[in-house]
């Protein structure tokens, strides 16, 4: 359950910077928006007609991408609000099978992520209880999980380059 709940506050962490990346994008396209408008003003007022119907254009393009990015953001939103909560209910299960004071465990099992420190919202008086602790073993995690994925990725490019070669993998 350690190993979980380590892959769900991962993956919390990336809907919440995937909100902030699309955050940033919309800021960007309304920013551009914004531009083409005043672009588009500065040709009308030369009459520039021309050029009024390209803004013009770049502009519907570009409300088209804001209306997008809202409804993608919105979306992001919506996942990382359940990724937290996921994270919530699995460290919520956590304490009750680790057995933390003023909670009775489930089955009295000890569980093999006993050894996981609580979380820095839960008052325990534990020195564990530093939300940098909590990073440390996400950061842990993460480390296992990225050279798993690069050792995989490493086996995968060499078994493509021996079919290139014309050995079997």
């Amino acid at each position: 359950m350690k190993q979980a709940l380590a892959a769900a506050r991962l993956a919390r962490d990336d809907a919440w910077a995937a909100v902030a990346l699309t955050e940033q994008r919309l800021g960007a396209a309304r920013a551009e928006l914004a531009t083409i408008t005043r672009r588009r003003a500065l040709a009308d007022g030369i009459g520039d007609t021309e050029t009024v119907a390209v803004a013009d254009r770049f502009a519907r393009a570009q409300e088209d991408t804001i209306a997008l990015l809202e409804r993608k953001l919105a979306v992001q939103r919506d996942e990382a609000a359940f990724e937290g909560r996921t994270v919530d209910e699995m460290e919520s299960e956590l304490r009750l099978a680790t057995g933390r004071p003023g909670v009775a465990p489930s089955d009295g099992a000890p569980s093999a992520s006993a050894d996981l420190p609580p979380r820095d919202d839960v008052a325990s008086g534990s020195p564990h209880d530093d939300p940098a602790t909590h990073r440390e073993v996400d950061e842990r995690a993460f480390g296992v999980l990225d050279h798993e994925r690069r050792a995989r990725e490493a086996s995968e490019r060499l078994a493509a380059l021996k079919r290139r070669m014309g050995r079997d993998a």
